[in-house]
């Protein structure tokens, strides 16, 4: 039986798809050239002006989607919005389809099990199938209400195109998450990015390719496919989503260049953040602004971490120690909340070294893409002996406040500011020694000065200390954190002593 858009992927590992990609039942089709083209006729322009959805005003993705619903490829809800966030079904996406191509039939059509005749979109379904944008699962299943993921549209778009990569386009030059794409999916990706299909917000360097597909992402993929087709201009270079296509060259004019005052309004005007992968890379593995305590940014699905810690002497003693920890993100910070998890071990050196840890967790929240809150938990559940034994509760804010427009270099300098309350480990030292159980404030305070350098300062509670963050490759998610703590001295541990932190962001 036939695949969907690459549904192998749902298959066992014991029947990998044929030939690294989706397979067909009629293997002729796959010895098309690329001159056979199905013919696509484009719908006609509605009379009335471009639908202006609410929702979509200053969206990335405004462009794409006001054009398809003026040709009624896309249409919005009876409220009157258009929801590009919300994700979007197989029925749904044969729908888009069926309105944005027409072509000639490859095949029969199939009676799927799951699709009556009098299902809303059986007709669309029939002639995404029998065109060959779509495939079935085996035993004639359809699921018409799954969600489909970006990988599969973009497959389901080069299938039925028939497009194919005219030459060996290496991915991990343009997805930082190549590794993720599957194996039966590798080259029609390979032909969607040499003809400019694949489009990635918020950051153009990661495909996300198993992540569920949104209205606006769809909208985006339908648009550039049209565009391949001859049926629509490209986006002009002015358009701020242009930069989200992969592969997109502004093309020569005879005009000139936008001014640097031009491109900020612009930037302003669509509120759209410079996509940075290192500025994530830094939130995501605790860099940027911090040394030691918690920020409100946090790892999301498909984000994790690993790191490590040293210092030259432990408060009280005279002997130095480490950490290593590793942590995963759940859950969306962006549409919900976020889930950090991590397991540390500490005390590094000495007789007991690898047997002391403990696991904590954190869950977040972002608003737009300059402030959150998360609330956490250290050491919720401990093993071996570790110091310290006891939890830690606290809650934190940070917020990035830019000190300059946005250059067109992608940095710009800014102050990354946390304000937080904890028990534990926050507590006052005369609490601490005491025993008693209080609340304290922490915080801390990052500048970027530089593109890969912050200089920071932060309160722990009980002392002050003073580092760096440093991400010395460019787009390489490393982040060296030196530092000194308790600076004054004043914490009871012999004054200042050396601390060193280094870690390591991972997406997939």
């Amino acid at each position: 039986m036939e695949t969907i858009m690459g549904a192998d992927a749902l298959r066992p590992p014991t029947n990998p798809p044929a030939g690294g990609t989706a397979t067909r039942s009629n293997s002729a089709r796959q010895r098309k050239s690329v001159q056979q083209r199905p013919v696509i006729k484009a719908p006609a322009r509605v009379a009335q002006a471009v639908s202006s959805f609410p929702d979509v005003q200053g969206n990335w993705a405004q462009a794409f989607i006001e054009e398809l619903a003026a040709r009624e490829v896309i249409v919005g809800f009876p409220d009157g919005t258009f929801r590009p966030n919300e994700p979007v079904t197989r029925a749904q996406f044969a729908a888009m389809i069926r309105k944005a191509f027409q072509t000639a039939a490859t095949r029969q059509a199939v009676d799927f099990v799951d699709v009556p005749p009098n299902f809303w979109a059986y007709t669309a379904i029939q002639e995404a199938y029998r065109t060959g944008f779509l495939e079935g699962y085996p035993n004639r299943v359809f699921l018409p209400n799954q969600s489909i993921p970006r990988v599969q549209v973009l497959v389901s778009l080069v299938s039925g195109l028939n497009l194919q990569p005219t030459e060996n386009v290496a991915l991990n030059t343009f997805y930082q998450d190549a590794a993720s794409i599957p194996d039966y999916a590798r080259i029609a990706i390979a032909a969607a990015t040499e003809n400019q299909l694949v489009v990635n917000f918020p950051n153009v360097a990661l495909l996300n390719p198993n992540q569920v597909a949104t209205r606006a992402d769809v909208a985006a993929f339908i648009y550039q496919a049209l565009v391949n087709a001859g049926q629509l201009q490209p986006l002009p270079a002015t358009n701020v989503a242009t930069r989200y296509i992969v592969g997109y060259e502004p093309p020569v004019a005879s005009t000139p260049p936008l001014t640097a005052e031009q491109v900020a309004a612009l930037r302003q005007q669509y509120r759209l953040p410079e996509p940075s992968i290192v500025e994530e890379l830094r939130r995501l593995i605790g860099g940027n602004s911090s040394i030691g305590t918690p920020t409100g940014f946090g790892a999301d699905r498909g984000q994790a971490y690993i790191g490590a810690g040293y210092q030259e002497r432990t408060r009280g003693t005279n002997q130095d120690d480490g950490v290593i920890a590793a942590g995963i993100g759940l859950g969306d910070a962006r549409k919900a909340v976020g889930v950090e998890g991590t397991v540390s071990i500490y005390d590094l050196f000495g007789d007991d070294s690898f047997e002391d840890g403990g696991i904590s967790f954190k869950v977040h929240r972002l608003f737009g893409e300059d402030l959150a809150v998360a609330v956490g938990v250290e050491n919720f559940d401990t093993f071996g002996n570790p110091d310290p034994g006891y939890s830690t509760v606290y809650g934190v804010v940070s917020k990035v406040f830019p000190l300059a427009s946005r250059t067109t270099s992608g940095f710009t300098p800014s102050v990354t500011a946390s304000v937080g309350l904890g028990g534990g480990r926050f507590r006052s030292l005369a609490d601490i020694r005491a025993g008693r159980d209080s609340v304290n404030p922490f915080g801390s305070v990052g500048v970027r000065v530089a593109q890969p350098i912050s200089l920071i300062a932060e309160w722990s509670g009980q002392d002050l200390n003073l580092g760096a963050s440093i991400a010395p490759f460019p787009n390489i998610p490393l982040i060296i954190t030196p530092g000194v703590a308790d600076v004054t001295g004043n914490a009871g541990s012999g004054g200042g002593r050396f601390i060193l932190g280094v870690g390591y962001g991972i997406t997939f």
